[in-house]
């Protein structure tokens, strides 16, 4: 890891690395691979020129040559924490269709489609928690001082899915430094009506809120099923602006100061494996609206990155990308842009 920033950086990303284990609808299984949400994100944040300091925690095994992968892509490691106490960093993901992930079970969908068993992921349970805590850590939950000093100076700052204690702790703590574009994915265990009461206070100090809609009217169980109802509910919390994205691949944006609402729809493209798709989006959103601050242009970079992203596997493919590829699909896009 490094111990310096060498250049600037103009963002600081936290979420969560993890050893990926993948198994494709279609394709060859991408088995022990550098994966987690934030090696995504940071590549979409690097595919349209940003250059962002990573916060993570990670176990004593974690392979240093995946940490050197991500430097080498673009990203700084100083926030990227080594620990001493059992952190269980394997993900599994199956997909059994293009685009529906399954994360349990993992012998029976080997032994399915027979392909021998990795001896990696002996022992291994769900990994994901229905709920989140509330008041307890988990062993990959990022603390207060785990942001290098440094990173404090960086101008806006997104923070991927991690559980609610990160959420909880990271947007007050970066707002203490000089961000002033602070972007957050929901993390699935907290968006429930049992959160309802503490969602205001994890949201408030966002200025942009990104969800997903099985999420969100998971969260407004009882309240509400309409989208625009439930992004302006979550935007009079604090957020600027709100980011939904829906199944079929697109898009909706919903701007509180502006008073606007736009679908952005999602690019056409043949999908390989989906698997950061969400987080390359926010990554490129992040860096595209930091030029001009406008959502919608943001949104066009987040599919057209969500799009690139689906056409193979690895956090690191966008960024083999053929040079004017994602500006001739953002071109493309662009007048197909709904405005409601």
């Amino acid at each position: 890891m490094s111990e310096t920033v060498l250049t600037p950086l103009n963002a600081v990303f936290g979420g969560r690395l993890q050893r990926d284990f993948i198994l494709p609808f279609e394709g060859k299984p991408q088995l022990n691979v550098l994966g987690g949400n934030l090696p995504y994100a940071a590549a979409g944040y690097a595919l349209w020129g940003g250059k962002a300091g990573l916060v993570a925690r990670i176990n004593r095994d974690f392979p240093q040559a995946w940490l050197d992968q991500l430097a080498t892509a673009g990203g700084d490691t100083s926030g990227i924490k080594r620990v001493n106490e059992p952190l269980d960093d394997r993900r599994f993901i199956v997909y059994l269709d293009p685009l529906t992930p399954r994360m349990d079970s993992p012998l029976t969908y080997f032994v399915e489609r027979g392909i021998p068993f990795p001896r990696e992921l002996i022992g291994y349970e769900t990994a994901e928690p229905r709920f989140c805590s509330k008041v307890e850590y988990a062993p990959y939950s990022v603390h207060v001082n785990d942001v290098p000093h440094l990173y404090m100076d960086a101008p806006a700052a997104h923070i991927c899915p991690i559980d609610y204690m990160s959420h909880k702790i990271m947007p007050s703590l970066l707002k203490t430094g000089l961000v002033d574009t602070l972007s957050m994915r929901s993390t699935a265990c907290y968006m429930d009506p049992t959160y309802w009461e503490d969602i205001r206070g994890l949201i408030a100090d966002l200025t942009i809120f990104m969800t997903t809609e099985a999420e969100a009217k998971r969260l407004f169980q009882g309240r509400s099923v309409d989208v625009w109802e439930i992004a302006a509910g979550l935007a009079d919390y604090g957020p600027q602006i709100i980011v939904v994205n829906m199944p079929d691949g697109s898009t909706w944006v919903y701007s509180r100061l502006q008073a606007k609402r736009w679908i952005v729809p999602a690019y056409p493209t043949r999908v390989v494996d989906p698997t950061g798709m969400l987080d390359a989006f926010d990554g490129a959103f992040i860096c595209a609206y930091r030029q001009d601050f406008d959502p919608v242009e943001a949104a066009l970079c987040g599919s057209i990155t969500a799009a690139l992203c689906l056409e193979g596997s690895g956090p690191f493919y966008i960024l083999d990308t053929l040079p004017g590829l994602k500006e001739a699909r953002l071109e493309a896009l662009r007048p197909r842009v709904r405005v409601i």
